[in-house]
């Protein structure tokens, strides 16, 4: 069945943190429990994800099957790039097309808001999401260090056109 994508409701928060919190567990297995529940908590908590959600400037979707089954966050930034802050789908439905549904709508709306580059960060070690973004023509053009709780990370930074 495919997924409907739409503009993420503050009614979605639940369905998002559950996501996130099955997301993140599944991805990020290199991270202490102690980072991943920091960033669960404050990243995730319902005042947090209500102002991007509801901001008009903000692409805040989420992907349905049976429920929230994925969601993806970005805007618009400077001299016409956007920043994607989130892509998750719920592990149960990896490979089902739903990220990659998520990523065409967000670039449809990105380029209405007159965005043309779409930039993204993503941990190394994050073999899901590089391969994702990878596969879906981004490309790496620099990497640094990133400090997540007591850990120091390398993040690639990815660029490619809306």
């Amino acid at each position: 069945m495919a997924p409907t994508v739409r503009a993420a409701t503050v009614d979605d928060i639940p369905g998002i943190q559950r996501v996130a919190r099955r997301g993140w567990r599944e991805t990020y297995e290199f991270l202490s429990e102690d980072a991943i529940e920091t960033i669960l908590d404050d990243w995730y908590a319902a005042d947090e994800l209500e102002g991007p959600i509801t901001a008009s400037e903000s692409v805040y979707l989420v992907a349905e099957t049976d429920g929230i089954a994925g969601y993806a966050s970005a805007a618009p930034t400077a001299n016409e790039e956007a920043q994607l802050y989130a892509i998750y789908v719920d592990p149960d439905r990896w490979n089902d097309g739903l990220g990659t549904a998520l990523l065409d709508a967000v670039r449809d709306r990105l380029s209405d808001h007159g965005s043309r580059r779409l930039r993204v960060e993503v941990l190394a070690e994050n073999a899901v999401g590089v391969s994702f973004y990878e596969s879906r023509g981004f490309e790496r053009i620099s990497e640094r260090e990133r400090e997540i709780g007591s850990q120091t990370l390398v993040e690639y930074v990815y660029y490619r056109d809306v």
